[in-house]
């Protein structure tokens, strides 16, 4: 991370700055800082609560104008405002949910906030990601459409009702959009479901995955788009930080039986670089194996320097444990997929023909051709 704006979000991710980190933080701050660039750069990141929080830790957020204060301020407690509406909506659901006996795994963002957030002004979150087995699906978007949720027009899987929006995924690698997604683990996701753990939000019963799947699950959903914001990886880092080496053994077991071994290699990689993470021996000998090639490490430094990964390099990065077969399989139907998909891709295309809509994505394809 480049400017010494990024130098500063990367000193305010952790949740419990000691007196070192916060010293940092107050020496990092004493440069000549654009606050205006700085706070736009964690709205971008989902970094905004915790910039407001560490630096206030920090003792330095006085050192800001009023109106940066202010801005500061009103972005945690919009923060809070709609995430406590979710929350409350996600209960809702989840005590109808019990009341039929449909099971549903709470992902991402709205999994981490009992775990890990105590303040849930830190996290921003945009809407709830639940997955469930074909079976209960069904009964899933019943209990949502009786309670007037109704589906996104152009993603059927996506119900809404004001600002909550659910997102509803039967395969937990997005295999039901990408069929190929599935090669991602040399294990079907049955393997995965029967780990889950129970667990209760806000007194309802749910599932969640277990602590090893959950971040190699983060992992994946933060290379599979681009990494293209920093809380994906301060996720990463809060779970983990203080995990001892038995802890990382099991990770790299997990990671290995589900041929995912390089996705912690590059999480690694980034954490390492990002936020001078502490690699315990364990790890270190995983990225010992795991080398990573002169290209993938190029373009995980397209991250460290601030940028997103290249768009095309989803595609090279998830793919890297599979055969050559399974990796020709993967890129063709992530780069040209269903037209069904690309409709999705290119809003207004409801009524293009199938050779118009794989014109729009080859066009598409090459404007997205960007080197490392």
């Amino acid at each position: 991370m480049n400017s010494v704006e990024r130098k500063i979000l990367a000193s305010a991710v952790e949740l419990n700055p000691g007196q070192a980190q916060q010293l940092r933080l107050r020496r990092t701050v004493s440069d000549d800082v654009d606050v205006d660039q700085l706070i736009h750069l964690a709205l971008k990141e989902g970094l905004a609560g915790l910039l407001y929080k560490n630096l206030m830790k920090a003792g330095v957020l006085e050192a800001l104008d009023l109106q940066q204060k202010e801005r500061l301020k009103s972005l945690y407690y919009t923060t809070v405002q709609f995430n406590l509406k979710l929350v409350h909506d996600l209960k809702e659901v989840l005590e109808l949910l019990n009341e039929n006996r449909i099971p549903v795994v709470l992902l991402q963002g709205i999994s981490l906030l009992p775990q890990i957030y105590e303040d849930i002004g830190l996290r921003p979150l945009t809407d709830i990601d639940l997955w469930v087995l074909d079976k209960v699906y069904p009964g899933l978007v019943d209990v949502l459409m009786s309670q007037g949720y109704q589906r996104d027009s152009l993603y059927p899987n996506t119900l809404r009702k004001g600002s909550t929006i659910f997102d509803i995924r039967t395969h937990l690698l997005w295999a039901d959009r990408i069929r190929s997604r599935r090669l991602l683990m040399t294990k079907g996701q049955e393997h995965i479901y029967r780990d889950t753990q129970s667990t209760l939000f806000e007194g309802q019963k749910a599932l969640s995955l277990n602590r090893y799947d959950q971040v190699l699950y983060l992992g994946l959903h933060a290379l599979k788009h681009s990494a293209s914001r920093l809380i994906w990886l301060v996720d990463i880092n809060n779970l983990i930080f203080d995990w001892r080496g038995s802890d990382w053994e099991a990770l790299i077991n997990r990671a290995q039986e589900l041929g995912q071994k390089k996705t912690i290699a590059y999480i690694c990689f980034l954490l390492q670089r990002l936020f001078d993470f502490n690699v315990l021996p364990e790890a270190r000998r995983l990225l010992e194996k795991e080398r990573l090639s002169l290209l993938e490490k190029a373009v995980l430094r397209q991250r460290v320097k601030g940028d997103s990964l290249p768009v095309w390099a989803p595609v090279i990065l998830l793919s890297s444990g599979n055969t050559l077969a399974k990796r020709a399989s993967f890129f063709m139907e992530n780069l040209f997929p269903a037209p069904e998909i690309l409709k999705q891709v290119f809003p207004g295309s409801a009524n293009s023909k199938v050779w118009q809509l794989y014109l729009k994505r080859v066009l598409q394809l090459i404007g997205m051709i960007k080197m490392p």
